[in-house]
């Protein structure tokens, strides 16, 4: 079964637009159990066991840990069983786990393959309502037969400054002029900011398309053949070989080895600002403590668009057994708590739980990216739910992005028929 959702919101992630779960390896390892096989054990004293997978490899995942062991400690009838693993999505189809954390732009794909179960019942029993949670999350977990997602938290494209570089943070592509400027990068090697070879690259030309207003979906897939995207595209060219904003030729996660001062055999190299996602908060306070600035990213483009993704709890189609889906629902009446989301804020992740919002920013000092965040939520750009979405983004991500980083005074002329190859990639594995 495939279903083409319309576009509700543009963008991204995101690719590693799309990240938010990257970095490091397996952490705790557990074989999936049978969504249907394994059966509930209510009526004999068991506790009845739920499987659950994600892909929070990074620092993130500590604090889902902690969720999820809170949950198992606070009742003696369920019992999570955690699996954190690199391979989630390929796991989870092989593996019948019964319930998973799922990618804001991965669920018009799993929908329409009818690997999710249908919710309404469930948030009836957790006690939680689609309005509990910022409207953003319409456009992703609402389907027209129905919820498909519980809104875990929505991570931005989020700019990192060092307050020792930078006195004021830079708010438009005229201010990011200005700190060039001031920095001199010829004579010291130090840049506003690094455009990288891979590692959150699809957010930054994402930034420029969705800055620039570019509609970048016709007819269920996305759409780069325009000269609205070209022109974008060209921008970002402009900024790295006729602005200097960044320096050329660097390598994968330069943004953030740049900022941090550890560019691969460049070593006078760095970045005064870096734009990337809140998953290198914890880096990136370790390195500068109070010399840390953190603020919304800059306008590169027209207006103010913040390139986001966003997690979320979804169970599998294959869980019928009645007992697991009240364990399932008893999980969410927990976690959504604001005392218990707040962890994932800890993270520095961004609930996007009414509730929880107005309970972090009581205390908004020690949730700086969070703070950040909620001020932007309205500007805020998921990739949009489109079948396959995924591989439809893969040639621009690649070869698009590589050629717009790599060509020096890249023309109209060159670029066209590669968004035109784009294009038609994507046209073709929507149909898939």
């Amino acid at each position: 079964m495939k279903k083409l959702i319309s576009m509700v919101t543009a963008l991204a992630l995101i690719g590693s637009l799309l990240t938010g779960c990257q970095s490091g390896s397996s952490g705790q390892s557990m074989s999936g159990s049978s969504a249907d096989s394994a059966g509930s054990a209510a009526g004999n004293g068991e506790k009845v066991k739920i499987s659950f997978i994600d892909g929070f490899t990074g620092g993130d995942g500590a604090y889902m840990k902690k969720i999820i062991d809170g949950f198992n400690a606070s009742q003696d009838k369920y019992e999570i069983d955690e699996l954190t693993t690199a391979d989630e999505y390929v796991k989870f189809k092989s593996d019948d786990f019964d319930m998973l954390v799922i990618h804001s732009d991965w669920i018009s794909t799993y929908h329409g393959d009818g690997l999710l179960r249908e919710l309404s019942d469930v948030y009836k029993a957790a006690g939680i309502s689609l309005d509990d949670f910022h409207s953003i999350t319409t456009s992703y977990t609402k389907y027209d037969d129905g919820i498909y997602a519980v809104p875990l938290g929505l991570y931005a494209n989020t700019m990192f400054y060092n307050k020792k570089l930078v006195k004021t943070a830079p708010k438009t592509y005229s201010d990011l002029v200005s700190l060039r400027d001031q920095l001199d990068p010829e004579k010291s090697g130090i840049y506003p900011m690094a455009v990288p070879l891979t590692g959150d690259h699809q957010w930054l030309y994402m930034t420029f398309l969705t800055q620039y207003g570019v509609n970048f979906v016709k007819d269920g897939h996305l759409n780069f053949d325009t000269e609205e995207a070209c022109n974008a595209f060209l921008a970002l060219n402009k900024l790295i070989y006729n602005d200097r904003l960044s320096p050329a030729n660097l390598g994968a996660n330069d943004h953030l080895n740049a900022f941090m001062k550890n560019v691969k055999d460049k070593t006078n190299m760095q970045a005064a600002v870096a734009l990337m996602g809140p998953w290198n908060y914890t880096a990136a306070k370790e390195k500068y403590g109070d010399d840390l600035g953190i603020a919304a990213i800059p306008v590169l483009g027209k207006e103010l668009k913040v390139p986001a993704g966003g997690h979320n709890f979804a169970v599998s189609s294959k869980v019928t057994d009645q007992g697991k889906l009240d364990g399932i629902a008893a999980f969410f009446k927990y976690a959504y708590q604001p005392e218990v989301m707040k962890i994932w804020a800890d993270a520095g992740q961004t609930p996007v739980h009414l509730k929880t919002i107005e309970y972090i920013k009581q205390n908004p000092d020690q949730y700086p990216v969070s703070m950040v965040t909620f001020d932007i939520l309205d500007k805020c750009e998921i990739l949009p739910p489109l079948y396959n979405v995924r591989e439809q983004i893969k040639y621009a991500n690649e070869t698009v992005y590589n050629m717009v980083i790599k060509t020096p005074n890249l023309t109209k002329e060159q670029l066209m028929p590669e968004l035109k190859k784009a294009t038609e990639s994507a046209a073709e594995l929507a149909q898939q």
